[in-house]
């Protein structure tokens, strides 16, 4: 996995401007598409779109107004950002997660602009207060059912491949205003503990919602990018068990996440070990390092690139099942050259994203019949459609190799992923005489991959065969 998180709040990433008239949404489904397109021609292939912020939401929901960064209230048109942003994604081979902000409902005020008025009329019970900034209470009984029910509307009305929840925690303070909660359902249990259980109930509440809509949709977090104090570091670390009441471990290994992000901007020996901390508890679930390329900012720790590049690697070889960066403002600014020498070092070929197993590991049949022609400029390549399975889509990828048997395990082979349809153009060069064999697999929604077919044979210049 190589993910990015696409920030909409406070336009941040993406919008420039909310939209307010037709020329605006033209513009923005402008932005978006020079953003993909830069990112996937850096082989990144998720994108985690901001899609709950603080109590709004950036799509024409039932339960929550749209937020001002997408959509200015004055505006007089409409259309569906998430919609634009999915089949963006899908286009380009890309998976979509949508991202959203958990518990924060941001700074107290009855603005009818942000959404907080709606929230506070369906939920206001649940609300607490604290240092002026709104939260949604785990312990109340109702914010289970409230977030479950827009993460229901969302994972029915969307073709997205997973959710992905932020802040899923209290807030980092002792003195959160949860004594009347506590004392009404804690029935006796330590405080810590209970709130733990709040956050967890949510959790298995909201993964068993998802997979019995669409099972194969994952589900994962952004989480504090240090579980526990490990051994041998005496230093008190802020934690996502101690600090925060976040147990992504349990979730993990009680089978309620398919994978964690834990937010991991540090360096040195707060980065390296806690790596293999997360790795050793994995329970066979995968882990996917959070990097801070804000971290580089001269506002922030000024890092060297170098500090991001060695924990690439370091990620790679501990086997983690990827990263995820933040953000994206950093790889479109190329941030002290950081996205050519990611490419140039880690992202040279395209990648494929581990396989789901404990969800689904039936591998799709193969394409049969795969035939190779000349149009214009391009190689048009056709093959028979693959059954789809258990009411999910079937994608294709392509390899290509000057020898037989096409390695499908050398990613340099890998032409394209993800590919929806049974047919795809790749552009030819007839200046130069080469042949290559190509072959095509199919490829679930588990990321589980057939054998590869038959292979074609074209060669570019005089003649073709």
């Amino acid at each position: 996995m190589r993910a990015v998180w696409l920030t909409v709040n406070y336009g941040l990433d993406w919008p420039d401007k909310p939209f307010q008239d037709a020329q605006d949404i033209v513009r923005q489904q402008y932005e978006l598409d020079q953003i993909l397109d830069r990112l996937r021609k850096s082989h990144i292939n998720t994108v985690f779109i901001q899609t709950r912020l603080a109590g709004n939401v950036i799509y024409p929901s039932t339960i929550e107004s749209r937020s001002k960064y997408i959509k200015s209230p004055y505006a007089k048109v409409d259309y569906d950002p998430l919609a634009y942003v999915v089949e963006a994604c899908h286009k380009r081979g890309m998976e979509c997660h949508a991202w959203l902000v958990t518990y924060p409902l941001g700074r107290k005020k009855n603005d009818k602009a942000s959404g907080l008025s709606d929230v506070m009329k369906q939920h206001k019970k649940g609300i607490k207060t604290l240092k002026k900034e709104l939260y949604l209470d785990p312990g109340y009984p109702g914010t289970t059912s409230y977030l479950t029910n827009i993460i229901r509307e969302i994972v029915s009305s969307y073709d997205i491949d997973g959710i992905h929840f932020d802040y899923i925690r209290y807030p980092d303070n002792a003195n959160f205003p949860d004594q009347d909660t506590y004392s009404r359902y804690g029935r006796g249990k330590d405080k810590a503990d209970w709130r733990r259980e709040n956050i967890n109930h949510f959790v298995y509440t909201a993964y068993d919602a998802i997979k019995s809509l669409k099972p194969w949709v994952q589900v994962s977090s952004s989480v504090v990018g240090m579980y526990k104090n490990i051994p041998g570091n005496v230093q008190k670390h802020w934690t996502a068990y101690y600090s925060v009441y976040q147990d992504p471990i349990d979730w993990l290994s009680k089978g309620k996440h398919d994978f964690i992000v834990p937010m991991m901007y540090y360096s040195d020996n707060l980065f390296f070990p806690f790596v293999q901390d997360w790795m050793a508890k994995s329970t066979g679930r995968y882990i996917v390092p959070g990097l801070g390329l804000f971290r580089m900012n001269e506002k922030e720790a000024a890092w060297d690139v170098e500090v991001l590049l060695e924990q690439i690697q370091y990620s790679r070889n501990n086997h983690t099942a990827g990263n995820a960066f933040f953000r994206v403002q950093s790889l479109m600014e190329n941030q002290k050259g950081i996205l050519d020498k990611m490419n140039t070092k880690f992202y040279t070929n395209p990648a494929l994203w581990p396989a789901l197993t404990w969800l689904s590991n039936k591998v799709p049949s193969s394409p049969l019949l795969i035939h190779a022609e000349k149009s214009n400029k391009y190689l048009q390549l056709n093959w028979d459609k693959v059954l789809p399975t258990e009411n999910q889509a079937i994608y294709y990828n392509i390899y290509r190799s000057e020898t037989i048997p096409v390695d499908v395990e050398n990613s340099g082979n890998l032409v394209a992923m993800r590919i929806m349809e049974n047919h795809y153009e790749i552009p030819i060069d007839n200046s130069k005489e080469t042949g290559y064999y190509y072959v095509v697999t199919s490829y679930d929604r588990y990321h589980n991959e057939s054998k590869a077919s038959i292979p074609a044979y074209f060669v570019t210049g005089n003649f073709e065969k």
